[in-house]
């Protein structure tokens, strides 16, 4: 059971991510955003001048989704061959939404604007291949910890960033109290949800 709740906990992270981070308390449809979203608008708010926001962190919770997602797909012990496959490329994939689109991809790699969403995304696809090889061999309190690590890792970094940062900054632009939406909510449910039981999984395999 621990080890499907820990799957929720991924999904929900994901579906937390592309769902609203910011809202508007006046109801502006044009102030709703989500994490993707943030790292674009990010860009127009900090040539505004308010702030100096590091808007690369709204990147690292889907990489570190990807990357719980494929160490769930890739248990000890047998596991379906076609459900290890569809999860694994699904993580491959989500792995890959950081990259800059098409052409800003080609000179991303040494672009300071992209650089680190390029190599942030190089990373997640070569963590999710690592795992696909080597999951198998990640065992007892070595999976927790890395569960507890991905999920905390991908919370913390873009929460802080979002209050400390970006809500402040958005507000002065649109002279409007901007607030914190849904979807950041859900994607620290899924968090807590797949770190815990990440662990408490991890520790029952281990006794």
């Amino acid at each position: 059971m621990k080890r499907g709740l820990t799957l929720v906990g991924v999904a929900l992270m994901v579906v937390g991510w592309y769902a609203p981070w910011l809202t508007s308390t006046r109801q502006l449809a044009a102030l709703t955003y989500n994490a993707l979203d943030l790292v674009e608008f990010a860009k127009f708010v900090m040539r505004a001048g308010p702030a100096n926001i590091t808007r690369e962190w709204f990147l690292v919770p889907i990489a570190a989704a990807a990357l719980a997602l494929a160490l769930w797909a890739n248990p000890p012990g047998r596991f379906p061959r076609v459900l290890r496959a569809l999860l694994t490329l699904s993580a491959f994939l989500f792995a890959l939404v950081p990259l800059p689109p098409y052409p800003f991809l080609l000179k991303a790699y040494s672009s300071a604007e992209d650089r680190f969403s390029f190599w942030l995304s190089v990373a997640g696809v070569l963590g999710v291949a690592f795992i696909f090889v080597f999951g198998a061999r990640i065992t007892g309190r070595w999976r927790g910890v890395a569960f507890v690590a991905l999920a905390l890792i991908g919370a913390a970094l873009a929460t802080w960033e979002l209050f400390a940062r970006a809500l402040p900054a958005i507000s002065t632009v649109y002279g409007s109290t901007a607030g914190v939406g849904w979807g950041l909510v859900v994607m620290l449910i899924g968090s807590a949800l797949a770190a815990i039981c990440g662990w408490a999984g991890s520790e029952r395999r281990e006794t």
